[in-house]
């Protein structure tokens, strides 16, 4: 009775090692690969780094062409063109910061526009078209229309005036309005 207890346990099979040599089978789990996209697919950015399963990436992405495996020359690249994105971002910073002092040094911009027999209403108003000409004649600096905040600006008079240069940089300056009389 006990030699057929024993045949019915379950054994243990181990396979002949050469060597020592231990043979263990891979743990289940995630397995995941590091790549580059080298094409924009399903919202990925050509040059970005993403982690993704590793037979996703050798069954589909490899074949397709829409990525590599992510090297250390791939990965050391990658730094150098961040490094390189954040040095052209602080210097498009400090330009928006040095034409910012120039219009604030500067204080005072005048535009004449004809007006009334009051001399007060204008005819028509001041646009943020005319106050980039106004800024242009007295600086030489370029600005962009769309990045100037300003009120409506109907009559003579002083006014504020905000231009955004940059999203962490905002200058600010008057705007003289002087009104002509064309007779």
């Amino acid at each position: 009775e006990q030699k057929a207890e024993a045949s019915f346990a379950p054994r243990r099979t181990t396979a002949a090692t050469p060597k020592g040599l231990k043979i263990v089978a891979q743990k289940k789990g995630l397995k995941k690969t590091q790549i580059v996209w080298t094409q924009s697919y399903e919202g990925s950015t050509v040059g970005s780094l993403e982690d993704v399963s590793t037979g996703y990436f050798r069954n589909f992405l490899c074949p397709q062409g829409y990525a590599t495996v992510a090297t250390e020359d791939i990965l050391a690249d990658i730094k150098q063109k961040e490094v390189e994105k954040v040095a052209a971002a602080a210097k498009v910073k400090q330009e928006a910061q040095l034409i910012a002092t120039a219009l604030s040094t500067i204080g005072k911009f005048s535009i004449k526009k004809t007006c009334g027999d009051d001399k007060v209403k204008l005819f028509g108003s001041v646009t943020s078209a005319d106050v980039v000409d106004a800024v242009k004649l007295q600086t030489n600096q370029e600005l962009d229309k769309k990045n100037i905040e300003m009120d409506d600006i109907r009559e003579t008079g002083t006014f504020d005036i905000r231009v955004k240069l940059h999203p962490e940089v905002t200058a600010s300056f008057q705007l003289v309005v002087q009104g002509v009389r064309d007779d």
